[in-house]
């Protein structure tokens, strides 16, 4: 045997210097419990046996990847094409776990885990493998239910004869208040209707046999809870109608029967993940999240649409509390940001929890997400949509669209339509927008993606955690501008500027400015707060200062816009300048 290969088997097998793995509490209570009950967990591994460091195992991963997704990465990703978390898990890993019993159920490329059901009791076993970082159960939450019966509606169409155009009233039917109230029949009038962009979506399943699908341009389709690709309800085990929460919220993005129904992005293409079984919660529902998201990077999606979330959980199964939406805990949350750093504008529901604050649902804690909530046709807040903030203290949602008595296809008649309410409809109703935003700007990240649907809501100015940002506005978000040089300031102003910018946690921004005499230099959020400041002292010329993107007790900020202030004095008069700019995450 050479001696790469016999080190190979002693670093799978040997035992390990860092010690067993850490088996969850949860994990070992059930284990105490009742050891022979099958249990689904994630078994997160060290490392990936050294490929990580192997510039030939990062070229194989790159050249896995579609041009469509390398494309996206380039164009508005945060991270360089293809990084340690992109490779496979390492293979013999996971056979040694199958070796010891437990059945595979999937891997996940970005936890550098594999999700396996095994006996509770078995459990420990895994977690001494010297290979393994640790083993947790996989939580299991239940979906943000409709808060309202659905209610069947009669027909609506233009007259026959009638000339149908984008962006005429006449267009839409009764999906025209959805649109009008965000602007979209002004960007449709003027060609933007989501072509060329890749809308992926995740939830309990899809039906394309209604009228409004029939010029549906299907990308790819996947099921995670049976492992095929048909998204559609199959029956067993499925059971009847579970389907009928994805085809409406497909509908509100790309369905489209001019004269009678319009969604926002019905000239873009779409992926269809099914990743949730809605008649038995049982611990599937994360690890295909998780997987769905992976999938949805992998074939270039551009924008991720969720009306999914979960925060209640079945015993046995450790839940989560709003203490935990902080933004980095929850699976989903973790994985929603990590497909935003690979430039998917994550578009998610805010729940249906309201309107007690907060009620929030993973993943629309997340910093990087554009999280979702509902009001009615008069841009009244709903009861049902739930409130941030944050348990980090920031406000969400981000913000609101139509979510009451939104009009939609029925599921179960391919000629009649029905009207529901949820945040799960206003989710890809904005999910659209951005579709339409990317297609007018293809270079924007899911930062100025966000960025420029919160800067032109109409709350923009007074932001909440009841609406957030407020109401959708897709026209002025289109012409919305980044701005990350320096902004105009009066004559005699103090010189500053930064670059990068945008710039990276840990990297160092450097802030160059020019004056005479005392100066600051802070860093204020975008809701005015102070959050740094960076220079203190008198200055004659040029000065420069480094900022690596933390607050004034060294703790990351998290990502965003941020102004950069200079303030001083002469003799005379105060004199100031500001500069926006981009910390990515």
């Amino acid at each position: 045997m050479r001696p790469l290969a016999l080190l190979a088997l002693l670093a799978l097998f040997a035992p390990s210097l860092a010690g067993a793995g850490t088996l969850g509490a949860a994990l070992a209570r059930s284990a105490e419990g009742d050891p022979d009950a099958p249990v689904s967990v994630w078994v997160t591994f060290r490392d990936r046996a050294g490929a990580e460091r192997d510039p030939v195992a990062l070229a194989s991963a790159k050249e896995s990847m579609t041009p469509r997704a390398l494309a996206r990465r380039r164009a508005r990703g945060s991270m360089p094409d293809v990084v340690a978390a992109d490779l496979p898990v390492h293979e013999p890993y996971v056979r040694a776990l199958v070796a010891r019993g437990a059945i595979l159920r999937g891997t996940s490329r970005w936890l550098n885990a594999a999700s396996v059901t095994v006996p509770a009791g078995r459990a420990a076993e895994l977690a001494r493998l010297p290979f393994v970082e640790s083993v947790e159960l996989i939580p299991t939450g239940r979906i943000s239910r409709d808060p309202e019966p659905q209610e069947q509606v009669e027909l609506q169409s233009a007259p026959t004869g009638t000339v149908l155009a984008p962006g005429d009233p006449s267009y839409y039917g009764a999906t025209y208040k959805q649109n009008l109230m965000m602007q979209v029949p002004q960007l449709h009038a003027a060609g933007i209707n989501g072509t060329g962009v890749l809308v992926c979506i995740l939830d309990a399943g899809f039906r394309t046999t209604h009228q409004v699908f029939a010029g549906l341009n299907v990308l790819a389709r996947r099921d995670f809870v049976n492992n095929d690709s048909v998204v559609d309800d199959q029956i067993p085990p499925d059971q009847a109608g579970e389907g009928s929460h994805g085809t409406q919220t497909l509908a509100c993005i790309a369905g489209s029967k001019p004269g009678t129904y319009s969604g926002v992005a019905y000239g873009a293409a779409v992926a269809l993940g099914k990743t949730e079984k809605v008649a038995t919660e049982t611990p599937v529902e994360m690890d295909n999240w998780q997987r769905g998201a992976e999938w949805a990077d992998s074939l270039g999606a551009d924008v991720l649409s969720s009306s999914l979330g979960y925060l209640t959980f079945d015993s046995p199964y450790a839940g989560y509390t709003q203490a935990d939406l902080d933004g980095q805990t929850t699976v989903v949350t973790r994985a929603a940001a990590e497909a935003a750093r690979r430039g998917i504008t994550v578009v998610t529901a805010a729940g249906n929890e309201g309107p007690v604050s907060p009620t929030l649902i993973g993943p629309a804690d997340a910093d990087t997400v554009i999280t979702v909530g509902a009001v009615d046709s008069f841009n009244v807040v709903t009861n049902f949509s739930s409130r941030g903030p944050t348990a980090d203290g920031r406000i969400k949602p981000d913000v609101v669209a139509m979510g009451r008595a939104v009009y939609l296809p029925s599921f179960s008649d391919p000629a009649l339509f029905v009207r529901a309410s949820g945040t799960s409809f206003a989710t890809p109703l904005t999910a659209g927008v951005a579709a339409l935003i990317l297609q007018a700007h293809p270079t924007w990240g899911p930062f100025e993606v966000r960025e420029a649907l919160r800067e032109t809501a109409l709350n923009h100015s007074a932001p909440n955690n009841d609406i957030g940002w407020g109401l959708v506005q897709g026209f002025a978000a289109s012409q919305w501008v980044p701005s990350t040089v320096g902004v105009e300031s009066p004559a005699g102003a103090l010189a500053l500027s930064a670059g990068p910018n945008p710039f990276r946690p840990g990297s160092a921004q450097v802030v160059r400015f020019s004056g005479d005499g005392s100066v600051a230099l802070d860093a204020y959020d975008l809701r005015g707060r102070r959050v740094a400041r960076l220079f203190e002292g008198s200055v004659h010329g040029a000065t420069t200062v480094s900022w690596r993107g933390t607050n004034e007790d060294g703790r990351t900020l998290p990502a965003g816009m941020y102004w950069l202030r200079l303030t001083g004095s002469t003799p005379s008069a105060a004199r100031s300048g500001a500069l926006r700019v981009v910390l990515l995450p």
